[in-house]
């Protein structure tokens, strides 16, 4: 279990390293800075706190498969809401997020929510239902290996849901879906 604690630090060390990639190569200077603070501080508060991390609880199959399965419906449904109907990003997350808050056990509703931001995505970056479905699969295998990195601390979710489409759509714009 400590080498997923360890992959789960990589990650969200890597989802830093990509953003200040991505403002390298789009030539935006002014994104330079602040992007290299972010990460930058990032990086120091994911070291401090790598050495407190308390021992994760073993999860069960059915856990983990559920929680797999939530992440992939929330952030398939958030992208149908907010592309194929029409309501916006914004609306689209916040209704699943209510939705799953109301009727999901705690952990499926905060894995549910984390989802909901994958499905926030434009078409540029997910542009399809099934990049959508693929991208929730990945944000919920980052909740499983993640789930005591950075417990009770804010951005946990955002950062996970921003790592798993930075995933996802390099695999989309390789292989095209």
């Amino acid at each position: 279990m400590y080498g997923l604690r360890r992959g789960a630090l990589i990650i969200y060390i890597a989802t830093g390293v990509a953003f200040l990639a991505f403002s390298a190569v789009t030539g935006n200077a002014a994104w330079l800075v602040p992007v290299g603070l972010v990460a930058a501080g990032y990086l120091i508060g994911v070291l401090r706190h790598a050495s407190t991390c308390p021992h994760p609880k073993k999860m069960t199959i059915t856990a983990i498969l559920l929680t797999i399965l939530t992440t992939i419906a929330a952030a398939t449904a958030t992208w149908f809401i907010n592309h194929e109907l029409g309501y916006g990003a914004m609306v689209a997350s916040g209704f699943i997020g209510v939705l799953a808050g109301v009727t999901l056990a705690e952990h499926l509703a905060g894995a549910a929510y984390t989802a909901s931001f994958v499905g926030m995505s434009a078409t540029m970056v997910l542009p399809s239902p099934a990049a959508a479905t693929v991208a929730g699969a990945v944000v919920g295998i980052i909740i499983v290996i993640s789930t005591p990195v950075f417990r009770g601390i804010g951005g946990k979710g955002g950062t996970a849901a921003a790592a798993a489409v930075l995933m996802t759509a390099a695999f989309v714009f390789t292989v095209g879906m």
